[in-house]
């Protein structure tokens, strides 16, 4: 199961949305967690999925590891 700690919000991708848009994606990231804080594994696993595969969720590993990737690259 994914770890959700893992994971948190693109606000930057989210406020270049419309309002109503904007509200939509901040309710299906609060009904996952709820989801998830309920066990209700399937239907919190919809909601990541949905909102990792649009792009509203950041994994902080990938981002850890492109910030090593062009800190190496700025020093070599």
């Amino acid at each position: 199961m994914t770890k959700i700690d893992n994971y948190y919000l693109d606000l930057v991708k989210i406020n270049q949305l419309e309002k109503e848009e904007r509200n939509r994606i901040y309710e299906m990231y609060r009904d996952m967690v709820f989801s998830f804080e309920e066990n209700r594994l399937k239907v919190a696993n919809s909601f990541f999925i949905t909102l990792y595969h649009s792009g509203y969720l950041i994994d902080v590993r990938d981002e850890k590891i492109e910030e090593l990737l062009n800190d190496n690259s700025i020093n070599s």
